[in-house]
């Protein structure tokens, strides 16, 4: 399934990315839909299982919830029969949500009958977790097997929640996979312009992913036949170029700052004074994917959650580091799985979430190749790196889940300041505003949107 990634804020000019994404899962493109604005709540800090807990060893029956492709759905038909076999007084009803489910979700939710287990995608996670929807494991993880000192922070870290901030405090979910952001490229077309490969172990400067997309762009005249590169995951640029998107206490908003303002502007300056990658005329016809996919985009931003999809190609490509003037950097997706703080079988579902996120789960998934194992021994063997297949340097995801941190939709329980972001960036995109104008234009009407929306963290 497409994973956590969150999508990349609108760009009216090039495109709507989710950045992040995901890449697991989506509610949203990436796998990490974006987060709506929603009043902060009082999380439910106990973990406690409800006083209907059925007594241990009486048959209970839990609800589980996610999406994904049929794919995803045989995987974890699997998962769900193996476990019953292993915990026979359990029986799991599986909820499979395969368009809009965080939509919908908000409707189920919102109507009391919340599934015991289910997916929460990391930037529906804050709003979800603040509104009191989903409890505490920390009792649960105390004697659990599962070695989170094994697991990638990155990926842990977005399920903590303190009751003010994300990030830090009690954990509500364990992730159900991590999807670092990197760079397909063709190689077909690589050796047909004669360009050399991009670096498995360097990224690439900002000037020398312009150079290489400015040598890969095929014109006729006034048109583009062949674009060096896709649309920008712009989040990503920014922290490549040493930007912040909130200062480190989330009151204050920063995305006006010089390192950030430049990597925004050399994104729009890609499309509108290079025209290396295609604006929102030519993504009108076809969307960046397609155009990959199709021989026409010689290098592309995307998640690991692409692969299953991209072996199917037939032409050859790789992948390489985001692009970053310095070390490696940019932002990886997560969907998490968490227990309703509703549910009446507390015990039995932490037992399910254990599996999924456990080894057994994580083997499964990482065997249908979308998705980069929780626990970093695992990424580290061939059930992950699976030698033979596409692509050839897959130790990218792993030096990217390392070096990637989550996306800033993940930063504040109440996302209205990301939200706004997102509504007025039009006008950069569209090359009619100076990214560092209109980002001081901004910053102090979002910066009241921190406030209001997270009044906690100001207290």
């Amino acid at each position: 399934m497409k994973p956590w990634k969150k999508s990349s804020l609108a760009m009216a000019s090039l495109i709507l990315l989710a950045g992040g994404v995901i890449g697991c899962g989506n509610g949203s493109k990436d796998g990490t839909s974006s987060p709506a604005a929603s009043p902060t709540g009082t999380a439910s800090q106990t973990g406690s299982a409800s006083p209907s807990e059925s007594p241990p060893g009486e048959q209970v029956t839990i609800k589980f919830a996610g999406w994904g492709d049929p794919s995803e759905k045989e995987v974890f038909t699997k998962l769900i029969k193996n476990f019953e076999e292993k915990y026979p007084n359990i029986k799991v009803n599986y909820l499979h949500i395969p368009a809009d489910y965080v939509g919908k979700m908000n409707t189920i939710l919102a109507g009391g009958d919340a599934p015991d287990v289910f997916y929460v995608p990391d930037g529906d996670f804050g709003r979800w977790v603040s509104q009191g929807l989903l409890q505490s494991i920390d009792k649960y993880m105390e004697s659990s097997q599962i070695d989170t000192g094994d697991m990638w922070d990155s990926a842990l870290v977005r399920y903590r929640y303190d009751g003010s901030v994300t990030g830090k405090g009690s954990l509500y979910a364990l992730p159900k996979d991590i999807g670092p952001t990197v760079l397909y490229y063709n190689k077909d077309i690589f050796q047909k312009m004669n360009v050399p490969f991009p670096s498995a172990d360097t990224p690439m400067t900002f000037d020398q992913l312009l150079d290489t997309a400015q040598k890969l762009t095929v014109r006729n005249g006034d048109k583009v036949e062949q674009y060096g590169m896709g649309p920008i995951w712009w989040e990503g640029f920014v922290l490549g170029n040493g930007g912040k998107f909130l200062s480190d206490d989330r009151k204050e908003f920063l995305l006006n700052g010089k390192e950030a303002t430049d990597a925004l502007q050399f994104a729009v300056d890609l499309a509108h004074k290079y025209k290396v990658i295609p604006d929102s005329r030519a993504l009108q016809a076809m969307n960046d994917g397609q155009m990959f996919e199709t021989g026409k985009l010689a290098m592309i931003i995307q998640g690991r959650w692409m692969v299953p999809n991209y072996r199917k190609l037939k032409f050859d490509w790789d992948v390489a580091p985001l692009p970053a003037n310095g070390n490696w950097s940019g932002w990886s997706g997560s969907v998490g799985l968490g227990i309703s703080s509703k549910s009446k079988h507390a015990d039995a579902s932490f037992k399910l979430l254990e599996y999924l996120s456990g080894p057994e789960g994580q083997k499964e998934q990482s065997l249908m190749g979308f998705a980069i194992p929780s626990f970093k021994s695992m990424a580290n063997t061939d059930v992950f790196l699976q030698p033979g297949q596409k692509p050839e340097h897959a130790q990218v995801f792993i030096k990217a889940a390392e070096s990637e941190i989550p996306g800033p939709w993940t930063n504040l329980p109440n996302a209205k300041w990301w939200d706004m972001l997102g509504q007025n960036l039009g006008p950069m995109w569209e090359g009619k505003r100076p990214a560092a104008d209109l980002l001081n234009e901004l910053k102090p009407k979002i910066d009241q949107a921190i406030k209001e929306g997270n009044p906690a963290i100001f207290k």
